[in-house]
């Protein structure tokens, strides 16, 4: 038996025991379900996510000065890209929470524990970025395919359920941005 052929099966076994393990018997939330306040929840989270996504520029910007490294120049204006989207998305999403149905940001709909979780997790995160001697253009790439891949999802599923016509235009269109900038980050993991 040829060994990537069966390194492919091993693969795709592990794949499918994975997506079994990850189905915990819950009913999948239906998007009629959800209420007025969790749409707020949801555009809360991201305008958060979003709000930070926008200092990447200043991040790497300070990593460089203080380190006198820099990153490669392809990462620097994926960076760069994700930052200037993210501050155009932000301004975009708090000009149209005033449309109807108003959003309405700062519910605590989310919970104590998890946004005390979210800022304790931006807070290791920064320091692990500014104090780390090593790999940051690593941990940089890293850490924004996992931002990049939830601003995709979460605005894809806002899109789902918004009932407003140009919240939701503006959700498909932010979501196609925000996956193509991951997958220009990914490419720039294989090169890291």
């Amino acid at each position: 038996m040829n060994l990537t052929y069966s390194l492919g099966i091993t693969l795709l076994v592990l794949a499918m025991a994975l997506v079994a393990c990850i189905d915990d018997g819950k009913d999948p939330v239906s998007h009629s379900d959800v209420t007025p306040q969790s749409l707020n929840v949801g555009y809360d989270i991201l305008r958060d996510t979003l709000r930070d996504e926008q200092h990447l520029k200043t991040i790497r910007y300070t990593k460089t000065i203080v380190t006198f490294k820099s990153i490669s120049e392809d990462t620097e204006q994926v960076i760069d890209d994700i930052a200037q989207t993210s501050a155009v998305a932000l301004k975009e999403l708090e000009q149209l929470a005033s449309l109807t149905p108003r959003i309405i940001f700062d519910i605590n709909g989310a919970g104590q524990i998890e946004q005390m979780t979210r800022d304790a997790l931006r807070i290791t995160t920064a320091k692990e970025f500014l104090t780390s001697k090593e790999d940051f253009e690593v941990r940089l790439i890293v850490s924004q395919t996992q931002a990049l891949r939830f601003i995709s999802h979460v605005t894809k599923e806002l899109s789902d359920i918004e009932t407003n016509t140009k919240r939701k235009e503006w959700l498909g269109m932010i979501s196609e941005q925000f996956e193509n900038l991951y997958l220009r980050v990914l490419s720039r993991l294989k090169v890291a």
